[in-house]
């Protein structure tokens, strides 16, 4: 418990977010709980034991020190790959056509959020540890390569090719940030563009999302209904919002309501101003990491902590695209905010290892 020295930025961003989800998540989901549930407050009891969950998992992470992560990181990723393969056996969840959890009783686990947080902590760990290495040549960076070709592709065969997307994403950020020469990860882009091209165009599914995206009016009674409705929330939002509760969006008009389109949600009910209140705490949350990450003990300390700052920013970014119309629809949701066990406990984990890097950082 010597490290636990908790960063008021970074615990301040955190609660912020994590008590303004609470709150719109019962106003978004409380319709639908009770038609589907009989109970109003359905969703929110259940998030409301994942947040006081998550906060302790964000304290314990925050008093063990970072370089356990590292060490165990291998055990990690091997048991996080294992449980990928598993949740595509008859052991995994179905719902709405994809294979992504495991239930057991009323709670389902999302392995592929975690390996989000897994992915970062490997390449931390591979690439702190070959920093001389990595300007060199080609073959230090084919371990990395498979583990991140490897959850890539059991990913998006639950499917779910927003969150596999992601996962490439983080480990070339990783790599990046690291210091890999630009035209090394050229090539990655140019290797891996075909077969993300080949996974989009070999699923209609995915055709009509694009479709949707460059032009939802047209798929209006179809892929296109969502974003539409999407705008049409912020449109009734205007500057200071209709009111906490009053949003008709939630009234089944628009899917997904208290999870990955909470925003357009916060957008109807708070506005704009409590569109930019959510963008401005992660913009604390995200200065602060990177401050943590420049003042990081070693090279370890610094990748993690901007790596798992990096990976619930840019999510951040994606998911309020993706609400706004500027990215097609991708499925992730919006850190500690939208309703999800397995996002909001990834995210507080996060959270925590990140505090513990800003309790040695000498940039704190």
């Amino acid at each position: 418990m010597r490290h636990l020295r908790l960063d008021p930025v970074i615990v301040i961003a955190v609660l912020g977010l994590a008590i303004l989800g609470i709150v719109m998540v019962f106003s978004a989901s409380a319709i639908r709980a009770d038609l589907e549930h009989a109970d109003d407050y359905f969703y929110f009891k259940r998030q409301l034991v994942f947040l006081l969950l998550g906060l302790l998992i964000m304290v314990g992470a925050a008093a063990v020190p970072y370089e356990f992560w590292g060490k165990g990181v291998i055990f990690l990723l091997a048991g996080t790959t294992l449980l990928l393969i598993l949740v595509l056996t008859p052991l995994g969840h179905t719902a709405n056509n994809a294979t992504r959890w495991f239930r057991v009783g009323p709670v389902s686990l999302q392995i592929a959020e975690f390996a989000k947080l897994i992915v970062v902590v490997y390449f931390a760990r591979y690439l702190s540890a070959r920093e001389e290495r990595i300007q060199s040549g080609w073959k230090v960076l084919i371990p990395p390569s498979i583990v991140l070709a490897g959850l890539f592709f059991l990913v998006a065969k639950e499917p779910d090719l927003g969150t596999a997307l992601f996962i490439i994403m983080l480990g070339c950020t990783m790599l990046f940030i690291a210091g890999v020469p630009k035209k090394v990860l050229a090539v990655i882009g140019l290797t891996a563009a075909p077969v993300i091209t080949y996974l989009i165009v070999s699923e209609n599914f995915r055709i009509e999302r694009i479709k949707a995206f460059l032009d939802p009016w047209k798929e209006y009674n179809g892929s296109g209904f969502q974003l539409i409705q999407s705008f049409v929330a912020f449109g009734n939002g205007g500057l200071f919002g209709v009111g906490f509760g009053e949003g008709k969006s939630k009234l089944l008009f628009l899917p997904e309501s208290h999870t990955d389109f909470i925003l357009a949600v916060i957008g109807e009910e708070l506005g704009f101003a409590g569109v930019i209140a959510v963008l401005f705490l992660f913009g604390m949350f995200v200065v602060r990491g990177i401050w943590t990450a420049l003042g990081a003990p070693d090279s370890f300390g610094t990748l993690l902590a901007a790596g798992l700052t990096l990976m619930i920013g840019i999510q951040a970014v994606i998911n309020s695209m993706v609400v706004l119309g500027l990215l097609p629809t991708k499925g992730l949701p919006l850190p500690f905010i939208s309703y999800g066990g397995s996002s909001l406990m990834t995210s507080m984990i996060a959270a925590g290892i990140i505090l513990n890097v800003a309790g040695r950082s000498t940039s704190s």
